[in-house]
């Protein structure tokens, strides 16, 4: 055991190793009361230290405060029992200009402390312990042995700690670097130690020391990165792990913490599938590995397993909402505000000691904690505005009306009356933009977070509340606003032994939108289409002036009068115990607890529905409460503990998780008015359209050694046995093991001198097994649903049989290499970081379809399928400036994965043949071989498997190409520059992919779609090349050339974009001029979210969202200040 003196420079002095016996350190630490303050002083050394002058004037101060007021002025460092300073006398002194001697005798006349000078160290003990500690002293300074410590630059490196290996003698360096023992063996080794550099032992012979060069020691390697079940400083650790602070996610304006990640870590693929609020966002890490079922990643908050799915509408076909089918994210309802930090585990070594639950990759939440020294409160506002980013260029009146003729003549078809749009009923020199009508209005968003926190040595605390509010670029009374509370606590014993930690948030929002994305209305409607409203405000369905009991026009508006609201409740808490039991051998436990609540209402007024449906239509509402309800308790025995061959650590530990899932989904009729439709009780029919009650139980015992030797040599073992209550008891149970290594090879003696300029180098091997039971509950049941035809036999409703059980049924299995290298070149001022990953999963869970004569549909069960995940990631981090005003900071990462379908038996006689192709991506689409526009018919024309030209291919046999719309590669650049209080940071995005476009738009010249100016270039007569195929209302003749138009290769467009995702300035305040106003931080900022996106996506609409009927992501810019006090 070792202790340690800091000054402002670095380690100034160590005590320790093998002088005294292992009873008199214990003996000296009991008497300490266990805790030896190592006071951090930002001064500068000296030469002359006894001239000092001292001014001081304080009254009832707290004496380590004077203190440290004397080492600023002085240069002195302090080593004193932070327990005995509880017993320290107020201090009233006032000196001028004295000297530290006589400063010292004043301070100290009426205090229970003597001290002593040792140097430039200043030993303060209590009088009661001054014999104990007496073996606790510096050595007296002599001219022995002389050396000097410098930077690689040659610049003095004042305040390095050195050390005679092997005893207590040790001192520091000067302002010229220089250092000097006194009495030491001819031959022996130093030890040089300088916080934020390189530890270093020299040798030397007959006392002549070699020049010492101490190197730069990037924040980015001793940083601790947060584990599973732990933390590792980031030096040593083994694993592919990506991660982004709390910082990086407050400079980009969004409301779900998902989309700060975009583009930001290597294997990890986001997308953003609308630009409304709350919407879901596709999430995959290195890939998809199961062929049906989940490959979303396992989510972890504080400890806390969360559900990992996106929260789906349970209202059916009644009404999904403009969110539609994908539902609402499940991190919409966490606070980005409340994230410290966001870590994505990708590789075996670190996801298997979580087991099956994390198959696909894990991502971990730690949500701010207090920190101990003066109570603060932070205050953060913020506001701002977005509008649609991307808008695909239409026709306007005068072309649409062009086409819709020229589509009637070539179909020799005569323009019928209820075609308003060119029968006269429509003012055909109206010509409105109906994308600024719909979706062009300004979405706000409005952020308000506000924490106090502080503590002390043993107890530390933060609580914090936030609102957040976003409004939709739709016209109406439309928002989804979330107010959220935070806190946690965490205590310490007074001998630290005894730990206790609580933290909990709750957020309950409310998310109203209309019943459908009007984006699709903005982009078909017609341009010379009658007015929304009429002058009184109602909606407008344009009679038709010979007829007005007919209604000529399905006002879209009317969506915005059906809505679609959510009332969301999201409760997360944990808590930990821990004690420890002996030196490095720690027992805790920790108990989770998650609530998500989801109250759905779906209203369909009549007021909404064209006057000429409401005899016949009804109101209706849909009515759903979803309930997500889990708890996890870890109990754990983790040991640390250091020897001269090594460093061990270890971790035990158990797992048991419950999951209760409960739905009830109503639909309710024949309402008396439309106010009553929020009211279950009001409908004069019900029915019931859907219920659920799941339970899901897991169980696991785990382990994890680690093993690290001369801090350059480091294995790590891990395995977790689990038990799913989601296979039958033949198989109820499975192992899963990882192994890692790495060797710091920048730590040899050997190595030091071949590559000047590189400073650290790493390399990495990871390999293990995981496995998915991402699959539904009971599957290995067989399973029934009600049934009934007519009126049910004597009131008895029938079963119908589902599902076949299979007890059978087995894990999928996947198993996982990783190979690394970090690398860290001048300094560290490049650190590179590479990895390869090979990930192939097996025994593919997957449904299998039954002949009717065994009574079920089918059976869940395994099949010798094989899914292969490779890829590159690279990531580079760099400091190309970095002074005491400026500094220039970036990071660019690049992923380039492969997806293949390697195995699969039997897939020419199953009914996957048409979707999957072995050794191809599991994504892949079979298409048509698009061959242009026929000069003489006018129709599209494709390519027959046997090379031929026809409009109308076989769709068995003519899908003859291939297309991968899988991601080519994906990344991030990312640059910061900081001058003085002003910081600037610059973010783009950047994904290579091929997407369906919407190239051909929608059957171009049939009544009420307006199309893409690209149907400009349509075939008008024979022998003329053109893009688009002749327009008609002969839809026989059209719809098969225009059907496989559709799925053809040419229906894809290369959807490689990079976008500007942030630009964030910010200004912080000179600390002299806030601290007047009692604020110890002020600081200003503005942000912008996609400012910019350079593409080639075919269609216009955005490349990320591709459909053109769904909002794509929103172009904001938002204001803010953060106050501190």
């Amino acid at each position: 055991m070792s202790y340690s003196i800091h000054t402002r420079y670095g380690m100034s002095f160590i005590f320790g190793e093998s002088q005294y016996s292992r009873e008199q350190i214990v003996k000296c630490i009991v008497v300490m009361k266990l805790t030896l303050l190592l006071i951090f002083l930002s001064l500068q050394v000296s030469a002359v230290a006894m001239t000092q002058q001292i001014s001081l004037n304080v009254k009832n101060a707290k004496l380590i405060d004077v203190l440290l007021t004397i080492g600023k002025q002085t240069g002195y460092g302090f080593v004193l029992n932070s327990d005995d300073m509880k017993t320290a006398n107020p201090v009233n002194i006032n000196l001028k200009s004295a000297s530290i001697e006589t400063t010292l005798q004043s301070l100290f006349e009426n205090q229970p402390f003597n001290y002593k000078i040792q140097g430039k160290v200043i030993m303060v003990q209590h009088k009661d312990s001054e014999k104990k500690t007496k073996d606790l002293v510096v050595p007296t300074q002599q001219t022995d042995l002389n050396g000097r410590v410098t930077d690689i630059d040659g610049q003095a490196l004042i305040g390095a700690s050195v050390l005679l290996k092997g005893t207590q003698q040790g001192t520091v360096t000067d302002q010229q670097g220089r250092f000097s023992l006194a009495n030491v063996p001819t031959n022996g080794t130093l030890l040089i130690r300088m916080i934020g550099r390189e530890t270093k032992e020299v040798n030397y012979k007959n006392r002549v020391v070699p020049n010492i060069i101490l190197r730069e020691v990037n924040a980015n390697l001793t940083e601790v990165q947060i584990i599973a079940y732990g933390e590792v400083q980031k030096k040593f650790s083994t694993s592919n792990i990506g991660s982004i602070s709390g910082e990086t996610i407050s400079r980009q304006p969004v409301s779900n913490p998902l989309l700060a990640l975009q583009g930001r870590i290597t294997g990890l693929f986001i997308q953003q599938n609308s630009g409304v609020s709350g919407a879901a966002v596709s999430v995959n890490i290195q890939g998809r590995n199961s062929l049906t079922k989940g490959n979303v990643p396992f989510y972890v908050i504080d400890g806390v397993p969360y559900t990992p799915n996106a929260i789906v509408s349970d209202q059916g076909s009644v009404m999904p909402g403009v969110l539609g089918d994908a539902g609402t994210s499940n991190l919409n309802f966490i606070n980005p505000n409340d994230i410290e930090s966001i870590t994505v585990l990708k590789d075996a070594d670190a996801t298997v000691i979580y087991g099956s639950r994390a198959a696909n990759g894990a991502i971990l939440i730690t949500t701010k904690k207090g920190k101990s020294g003066q109570t603060k409160v932070d205050l953060n506002l913020q506001t701002g505005w977005g509008k649609v980013a991307r808008r695909p260029e239409l026709l306007n009146t005068q072309q649409y009306l062009e086409l819709r003729r020229e589509a009637k003549k070539n179909g020799n078809s005569p323009v019928f009356p209820w075609e308003y749009d060119i029968s006269g009923v429509w003012d055909t020199t109206r010509n409105v933009d109906w994308q600024e009508e719909l979706i062009g209005g300004t979405a706000q968003f409005q952020n308000l977070q506000a924490s106090i926190s502080g503590g002390n040595d043993r107890t530390q605390f933060l609580a914090g509340m936030g609102y957040i509010r976003e409004t939709p670029v739709f016209v109406g009374d439309f928002s989804n606003v979330k107010s959220s509370v935070h806190f946690n606590i965490n205590h310490a014993s007074q001998n630290h032994k005894f730990k206790f930690f609580l933290s909990g948030s709750y957020l309950q929002g409310v998310n109203k939108l209309p019943s459908s994305d009007l984006t699709n209305n903005a982009t078909t409607l017609p341009p010379n289409a009658p007015a929304l409203y009429n002058e009184d405000g109602t909606l407008n369905w344009a009679p038709d002036p010979a007829d007005p009991n007919t209604y000529t026009f399905e006002n879209p508006a009317a969506a915005l009068l059906r809505t679609y609201t959510d009332k969301s409740q999201n409760l997360i808490s944990n808590s930990q115990i821990s004690y420890e039991l002996a030196p490095g051998l720690i027992l805790k436990s920790s108990f989770g607890y998650n609530r998500l609540q989801s109250d759905e209402l779906s209203v369909s007024p009549l007021i909404s529905v064209i006057p000429s449906d409401r005899p016949y239509t009804k109101r209706t509402a849909g009515y759903s409460d979803r309930n997500i309800e889990s708890w996890i308790v870890e109990p754990q025995l983790t040991f640390n503990k250091s020897y001269t061959f090594g460093t061990f650590e270890g971790l035990l530990g158990a797992t048991f998780q419950q999951t209760c899932n409960d739905l009830l989904a109503l639909r309710g009729f024949d309402y008396s008015s439309d106010a009553l439709l929020p009211d279950l009780n009001a409908a004069g029919t019900k029915n019931t359209i859907g219920t659920l009650q799941s339970t899901y139980r897991y169980s696991a015992v785990f382990g994890r050694l680690n093993y690290r030797y001369k801090d350059r040599y480091i294995i790590n073992f891990t395995t977790r046995r689990d038990g799913s209550s989601r296979f039958g008891s033949e198989n109820l149970f499975h192992s899963f093991y990882s192994v890692g290594g790495a060797w710091l090879f920048s730590e040899e003696d050997f190595f030091r001198n071949v590559i000047p300029s590189l400073n650290y180098g790493k390399l990495r091997a990871t390999y293990g097994t995981t496995g998915n039971d991402q699959i539904g509950e009971y599957s290995f049941y067989s399973l029934y649903d009600n049934y009934s035809v007519g009126i049910p036999y004597q009131g008895t409703i029938g079963l119908n049989p589902r599902g076949l059980s299979n007890p059978y049924l087995q894990w999928e299995e996947t198993r996982k290499l990783n190979l690394g290298v970090d690398l860290g070149f001048f300094n560290s001022r490049i650190l590179i970081n590479a990895n390869y990953f090979r990930n192939q999963s097996s025994n593919q869970l997957l449904g299998q379809k039954l002949s009717a004569v065994t009574g079920f549909s089918g059976i869940a069960r395994n099949f010798p399928a094989t899914v292969q995940n490779t890829g590159l990631e690279l990531t580079v981090d760099y400091t190309p400036v970095k002074t005491s005003y400026f500094t220039w900071q970036g990071s660019a990462n690049l992923t380039l994965p492969k997806n293949k379908l390697v195995r699969y038996d039997g897939l020419d006689e199953s009914g996957d043949k048409d979707i999957y192709v072995i050794g191809q991506p599991i994504t892949v689409r079979k298409a048509y071989a698009y061959a242009g526009v026929n000069t003489e018919t006018g129709l599209y024309q494709f390519k027959d498997m046997k090379g031929g030209l026809t409009s109308r291919p076989n769709d068995l046999t003519d899908k003859i190409i291939l297309i991968n719309i899988d991601p080519i590669w994906y990344g991030g650049l990312s640059n910061t520059f900081s001058y003085k209080g002003f910081n600037l940071d610059i973010f783009i995005q950047f994904v290579k992919q091929t997407l369906p476009s919407n190239r051909f738009g929608s059957f171009p010249g049939v009544a009420g779609t307006n199309q893409f100016t690209n149907v400009l270039n349509r075939w008008h007569k024979p022998g003329e090349q053109a893009e688009i195929q002749k327009v008609t209302t002969n839809f026989g003749e059209i719809f098969a050339p225009t059907f496989a138009a559709f799925n053809s290769d040419a229906s894809y467009s290369i959807a490689t974009y990079a976008r500007l995702k942030n630009v964030s300035l910010s200004y912080t305040f000179n600390s002299n001029l806030t601290r007047k106003a009692h604020i110890s931080n002020a600081r200003i900022y503005v942000q912008g979210q996609n400012l910019l996106t350079i593409t080639k996506f075919l269609g216009g609409g955005d490349p990320e969202t591709r459909n053109l009927g769904t909002l794509g992501p929103l172009r904001i810019f938002t204001l803010g200040t953060q106050l501190t006090f």
